[in-house]
């Protein structure tokens, strides 16, 4: 399994909605970031973030497909939750 809650992993944008972007990491394993969990979210045409390389946390590992998020904010409580290790 790719996603691990807390965990951070690089995805890809493979599709733009109005409502978010749906990712996929290196291994084919999909995804979904809601627009309003990512700053890269344009004020333009989001069909331009496709193929775009983002960092993301892990926000909910157990919907189909995963939740993460790319902002600041939910990637340091993901680090505080992990801990020291």
């Amino acid at each position: 399994m790719d996603y691990l809650l807390h965990h951070e992993i690089d995805v890809t944008v493979v599709a733009a909605h109005p409502w978010g972007l749906e990712v996929e990491s290196g291994h084919g394993t999909r995804g979904f970031i809601d627009n309003t969990k990512s700053p890269a979210w344009p004020s333009g045409d989001p069909q331009d973030l496709v193929g775009t390389v983002l960092h993301a946390v892990v926000i909910d590992d157990e919907r189909d497909p995963v939740r993460l998020s790319t902002l600041d904010t939910d990637k340091r409580i993901a680090r505080e939750k992990r801990g020291p290790f």
